[in-house]
């Protein structure tokens, strides 16, 4: 299924300077292998027999020392509106700061995962753009104890630091009824869509 990426009125470039281009085209979007299933990050029966707080807090101790993995967690509401919001709005960008100036990235839905790339990459080739992370929302523990396990696996170009801060980015922006305003019209009214004010936006929402 086709799927035809406008970028809207504002430039997406990887510094702060801006500029317009082309739609970009793409088939599936970019792909991923697939995430591990929890049972191989953790012992599921084990969590089971603890309280929600408790299973929380082993959660994001268990990542706090990896270099490679950011976690946290979502309740029934947020999860069941973040899928709901994502599935409306598959489609995001997302800027990472260094120095001076940005890049983008962008970011697809797929199922229960948030994969995200190098814009620039995508531009280039879609369906080769490599994920820089990849954010699963597990669903295992939903029934019993009312709490999502959210992983974003960091695999390249961004250290612990940026993807942790691009998680609070990806979260807020379909949670906060303001920013995803945002999102849902980059995905269905491009036209509308300004990035400098989601910028700004996004700026105060993440760093409050």
């Amino acid at each position: 299924m086709s799927f035809m990426l406008r970028l809207g009125r504002r430039a997406l470039l990887s510094s702060s300077q801006t500029r317009s281009f082309a739609s970009s085209k793409a088939g599936a979007g970019f792909s991923y292998p697939g995430a591990r299933s929890l049972e191989q990050i953790v012992k599921l029966e084990l969590l089971e027999n603890e309280q929600t707080e408790k299973i929380r807090s082993i959660w994001e101790e268990f990542h706090a020392d990896k270099d490679d993995a950011v976690a946290t967690t979502l309740s029934t509401d947020e999860f069941q509106a973040l899928v709901k919001r994502a599935e409306a709005a598959p489609y995001f960008i997302f800027p990472v700061y260094r120095q001076e100036g940005f890049f983008n990235m962008l970011c697809q839905f797929q199922q229960s995962c948030f994969l995200i790339t190098y814009l620039e990459a995508f531009k280039e080739n879609p369906s080769a753009a490599p994920p820089c992370v990849a954010v699963s929302l597990y669903d295992d523990l939903l029934e019993k104890k009312e709490l999502t396990l959210v992983r974003a696996d960091v695999i390249n170009m961004l250290d612990k630091t940026e993807s942790s801060l691009l998680l609070k980015q990806l979260l807020a922006s379909y949670q906060d009824d303001k920013l995803y305003e945002h999102v849902d019209q980059f995905n269905n009214k491009p036209e509308q869509f300004d990035f400098e004010a989601y910028r700004v936006l996004v700026k105060e929402v993440t760093e409050m």
